[in-house]
């Protein structure tokens, strides 16, 4: 393998997790923020 592929292949998979990471944060505030929203309407 030539070091540019290599490169290339540490970047796709730092975008991958990135763009994973911030899917997952995402779904997670998503869920999290009707629960509080629920509560606060209670309130």
């Amino acid at each position: 393998m030539d070091n540019g592929n290599e490169d290339l292949y540490q970047l796709l998979t730092y975008l991958i997790v990135v763009i994973v990471s911030s899917i997952i944060m995402v779904a997670w505030l998503k869920r999290k923020g009707r629960r509080s929203a629920s509560k606060r309407d209670a309130e």
